[in-house]
């Protein structure tokens, strides 16, 4: 799939969120990723261009189009599965928007020079960029919170709604798919850790 199919489909998904004001929010920050804050440099990568990461998994311009399209998908394949067979119900505007955004960051984080991809100046990680943005263009609290809670609970923000439980396994372990430097056992551990605390309750 080409980087501009890939951006299509995500504006795709982005559509199917039922709230007006969320959808075109969404939308706006996909097309156009810019940081409020004036203080920061305005450079960023188009979100279809930039890479995942610089040295972990989808490392390649239009990696964080192709792992956000992965981890989204998933995502809703898993919240379907645990409303059919756990009667567990997922606000599905909330884990998408959640999901396409959770790395909205990065666009920020990494920029492409001389033909080469390397970290901004800007010296916070993607996690912080992405939820003060959200914060800044009044995105609803259950979204930013699965921004700011994508790391899992080995993060700063522990993920405490099903929707950001869900997008913190998926992502790890479509992260640890694409990369050869994971281990198998860190990917199985979240997902068996997700399905854990949802018998549980």
């Amino acid at each position: 799939m080409s980087i501009m199919a890939r951006m299509k489909e995500l504006l795709k998904i982005a559509e199917r969120i039922r709230n007006a004001e969320l959808r075109k929010k969404t939308i706006s920050i996909l097309k156009n990723p810019f940081l409020s804050n004036r203080n920061f440099s305005g450079k960023h990568s188009g979100f279809e261009n930039a890479p995942a990461s610089l040295n972990w998994h989808h490392v390649y311009e239009g990696g964080l189009a192709e792992h956000t399209l992965s981890v989204t998908k998933m995502s809703v394949r898993i919240a379907e599965v645990l409303r059919s067979v756990y009667g567990i119900k997922t606000d599905t505007d909330v884990l998408i928007a959640g999901c396409l955004l959770h790395d909205i960051g990065k666009v920020f984080e990494y920029i492409k020079s001389k033909d080469e991809w390397d970290s901004s100046e800007i010296l916070l990680d993607h996690t912080m960029l992405g939820t003060s943005e959200l914060y800044s263009r009044g995105f609803p609290p259950e979204v930013i919170h699965m921004v700011a809670s994508h790391f899992g609970d080995k993060g700063p923000t522990p993920p405490m709604t099903i929707e950001a439980k869900i997008l913190s396994a998926i992502d790890l372990f479509d992260a640890g798919l694409e990369s050869e430097s994971s281990s198998e056992e860190d990917e199985t551990s979240s997902l068996l850790d997700l399905i854990r605390d949802i018998r549980s309750k």
